[in-house]
C-alpha cells in the first residue's frame, strides 16, 4: 500500500514538472510618480509544446484589455526595456511614465511562429498619482531611556528602480547606511538606517525622514517627509527651554519647554497635574489649552496676551494631586520686551556677476507661533517661499528665500525684506526692515559713440568722437573701428578718437571691454558739408544768360510774325476778322461781330 502511494505521488510530480501551463508573476498594482519611470517586475511560463518557440523574434507588448484587438492600444516597450524574454523575463521599464495611463495591463507575447499569447491569469493595475506617499519609519514611536542604543528606519517605495528616491535624515544623529530592497512582489524599496544613542537632547526633538523623487521628464524634483517625537527619559530631574525669549508688546509669546522627572516619579504623570509659570513674585497658572501634553512631559507654554507676564525670569512648576510637586530650578528662561528686531539677511552681502542664479533668505524670529510675521521682499525679483523652521532651542523663527538671476538693472540697487508683526491685542502691526546693496559685476552694456560737432561737420575738417559705456568694474580698454562694408578695420585706441573727415562717407564704431567681457556701439556715419567752388562760379551769370537767350527769341519770333502779316492777303470772308486786328475796337462794331450772319 505504502509502494502504491509513493509511486502516485512521484507520478504527480512528474506530470506538473513535465506539463508545464501558461502562467505569469507580477504585482497587483503600481503607484506611478507622474513625470517619473517605472519598472513593473514580471516572469512568465509558457506550455512545455511552446517552449522551443521562446526565441530572439519574441516581442512583449502591455495592453489594457484582454480582448485584443487592432483598436486596443498596445505599448511595445524595445529590447533595451525588456527583461530576456527567452529566460521568461518580461521585467519591463518605462522611462516615461505618460505613455502609461491608471488602468489594468496585462502581458502579451508575439513570436515569429506559433507562439503568440496574452497572460490573462494576472494584470497590473497602474495608479498615476501627483504626490508620492510619505516613508515608513521603524519604529513609528521612539520612548527609550537615556544612554539606550537606537536604530531608526526610514523607507519609501522605488517604483523607478534607475532611479530611487534619495533619503535624508533631519538632523543627522548619526552614522545612516542606505539600501534598495526587494518586496516579496518583486516591486522595490530603499531603505535608510540611522543609528545614534539616546540622549536627554534629543527629547521632545522631532526627527524626520524626507524622500526625493526625481522625475525624469525634467519637471522639478518632489518630496515627502515622515517624523516621529522622541521620548527619553533621563531618569533624574531635568527641563529643556531657551535661555531667554524676546517678546514684542501686545503680541502673544510661546515658551517651548520639556521635562523629565526621577523614575520613581514616572507613574505619578497624571491628568491632575497643573502646569505654572513662577517668577518669584507672582505664579501664572498655565491651562489646559496653553499648555502641552504634562504626562507626554511636554510643558510648552502659550500666552496670547504677553502682558500678562512682566520683564523677568520665569522658571517652571508643576504641581499633580499627588506627591509629585516641584520647581525646575535647574533652568529658567528670561523674557524681554522690545520692537520687533531687523530681520537677518543671509548672504549679508551680494558680489556676483550677471548671470548667476541668488538664493536671498530672510530670517525673522516668530515669538507666536500661531502669528509669525508676514516677510516681504521689495522689489520682488523671483519666486519666493516662506517656511516656519524650529531652531535648536525649541523656538521658531519665519523664513522667506527669494530666488532670481542677477542682472545688471540690480546692481546697486537695494533689496529689502521687511517683517509685519501683527498684535493680538488690537493695536497697530509694527514692522521691521532689513537690506543690502548688491555688487553685480557685468560686461559692457549701452555703448554708445558721440560726436564733438553737433551739425555737419565741413569737409577736411578735424572732429572727435567719443565712446562711453555702462559697467561694472570699469572699463579699462576702448578701441576704435571703421567699418567698410563686411571688415571691421582698427583705427585706435582710447576714450575720444580725433580724425579728419572727407567727403567719403565712412562708418566708425568702438568697442568697450571690462573684465568681465566686451560690448560694440552701434555704427555712426559723421554728416560731412563739402564746398560748393565750381558750380558757384556761374551761379550768378547763368540766370542772365538765359534771360537773354529767351529775350532775342521772343525779338525774332515777333519780327518774323510781323512779315508774314504784311504777306498775307486775307480772304474776303476773313475780312470783318482781320480789320479787328487793325484797328481799335468799339463796343458797336465788337457788337456787329457776334451778331452778323456768316456768309454762305
Amino acid at each position: 500500500m505504502a509502494g502504491t502511494l509513493t509511486l502516485l505521488l512521484i507520478s504527480s510530480l512528474l506530470q506538473g514538472a513535465l506539463c508545464r501551463i501558461w502562467e505569469v508573476t507580477m504585482p497587483q498594482n503600481i503607484n506611478v510618480l507622474r513625470g517619473s519611470c517605472v519598472t513593473i517586475p514580471c516572469s512568465f511560463d509558457v506550455e512545455r509544446n511552446h517552449k522551443n518557440n521562446l526565441d530572439d523574434s519574441c516581442e512583449a507588448y502591455w495592453i489594457y484589455s484582454t480582448s485584443f484587438n487592432s483598436e486596443n492600444a498596445k505599448l511595445k516597450p524595445t529590447k533595451e526595456m525588456t527583461g530576456h524574454l527567452k529566460k521568461k523575463d518580461c521585467t519591463t521599464t518605462f522611462n516615461n511614465a505618460s505613455l502609461l495611463q491608471s488602468t489594468r495591463y496585462y502581458f502579451r507575447l508575439e513570436c515569429n511562429n506559433a507562439l503568440i499569447y496574452t497572460f490573462k491569469q494576472a494584470g497590473v493595475d497602474i495608479s498615476l498619482i501627483d504626490d508620492p506617499p510619505s516613508p515608513t519609519l521603524t519604529p513609528s514611536t521612539l520612548e527609550v531611556e537615556e544612554g539606550a542604543s537606537v536604530s531608526l528606519t526610514c523607507s519609501a517605495p522605488a517604483p523607478c528602480w534607475s532611479h530611487p528616491p534619495a533619503l535624508t535624515w533631519s538632523p543627522n544623529l548619526g552614522q545612516s547606511q542606505e539600501t534598495l530592497q526587494e518586496n516579496q512582489d518583486k516591486t522595490k524599496v530603499k531603505t535608510s538606517v540611522m543609528n545614534f544613542t539616546a540622549s536627554h537632547l534629543h527629547h521632545g526633538n522631532k526627527i524626520s525622514c524626507t524622500a526625493v523623487y526625481q522625475k525624469q521628464d525634467g519637471s522639478p524634483d518632489v518630496t515627502a517627509e515622515t517624523s516621529l517625537t522622541p521620548d527619553i527619559s533621563s531618569g533624574t530631574w531635568g527641563i529643556t527651554m531657551p535661555q531667554n525669549i524676546n517678546v514684542v508688546s501686545g503680541s502673544c509669546v510661546i515658551i517651548p519647554c520639556f521635562f523629565d522627572v526621577e523614575k520613581s516619579y514616572k507613574n505619578m504623570l497624571d491628568h491632575t497635574c497643573r502646569a505654572y509659570w513662577d517668577n518669584g513674585a507672582a505664579k501664572l497658572l498655565a491651562t489646559k489649552e496653553m499648555r502641552g501634553d504634562l504626562t507626554k512631559k511636554d510643558c510648552t507654554t502659550t500666552f496670547n496676551n504677553a502682558n500678562l507676564l512682566q520683564r523677568s525670569k520665569y522658571y517652571f512648576k508643576l504641581e499633580c494631586n499627588n506627591a509629585l510637586l516641584y520647581t525646575f530650578k535647574q533652568a529658567g528662561v528670561d523674557i524681554s520686551f522690545i520692537d520687533p528686531p531687523s530681520p537677518t539677511l543671509t548672504p549679508s552681502t551680494l558680489e556676483v556677476e550677471e548671470g548667476a542664479s541668488v538664493s536671498l533668505t530672510c530670517s525673522a524670529p516668530a515669538p507666536c507661533w500661531s502669528h509669525p510675521p508676514a516677510l516681504t521682499w521689495s522689489p520682488n525679483l523671483g519666486q519666493s517661499q516662506e517656511t516656519l523652521q524650529e531652531n535648536q532651542d525649541k523656538t521658531k523663527v519665519r523664513t522667506s528665500v527669494m530666488s532670481f538671476t542677477a542682472s545688471h538693472l540690480h546692481h546697486g540697487n537695494k533689496i529689502s525684506c521687511t517683517a509685519v508683526h501683527q498684535k493680538q491685542d488690537g493695536s497697530p502691526d509694527v514692522t521691521a526692515e532689513a537690506s543690502l546693496t548688491p555688487n553685480i559685476s557685468y560686461s559692457p552694456k549701452n555703448i554708445t559713440v558721440s560726436v564733438s560737432s553737433s551739425g555737419p561737420v565741413p569737409e577736411n575738417s578735424k572732429v572727435s568722437l567719443t565712446c562711453s559705456s555702462n559697467a561694472n568694474p570699469a572699463v579699462w580698454n576702448y578701441t576704435w573701428y571703421r567699418a567698410d562694408g563686411d571688415q571691421e578695420t582698427f583705427i585706435g585706441t582710447g576714450t575720444s578718437l580725433n580724425i579728419q573727415v572727407s567727403r567719403d562717407r565712412r562708418s566708425f564704431f568702438c568697442k568697450a571691454e571690462n573684465e568681465i567681457g566686451v560690448g560694440r556701439s552701434s555704427s555712426i556715419q559723421i554728416d560731412v558739408q563739402w564746398s560748393e567752388m565750381h558750380c558757384g562760379l556761374y551761379s550768378g551769370v547763368v540766370p542772365w544768360v538765359l534771360a537773354g537767350v529767351f529775350f532775342s527769341v521772343s525779338v525774332i519770333c515777333s519780327a518774323c510774325l510781323c512779315k508774314v502779316r504784311k504777306n498775307v492777303k486775307p480772304k474776303e470772308e476773313d475780312r470783318t476778322y482781320m480789320s479787328l486786328s487793325g484797328r481799335t475796337v468799339s463796343s458797336s462794331e465788337y457788337d456787329v461781330i457776334n451778331t452778323a450772319p456768316k456768309s454762305q
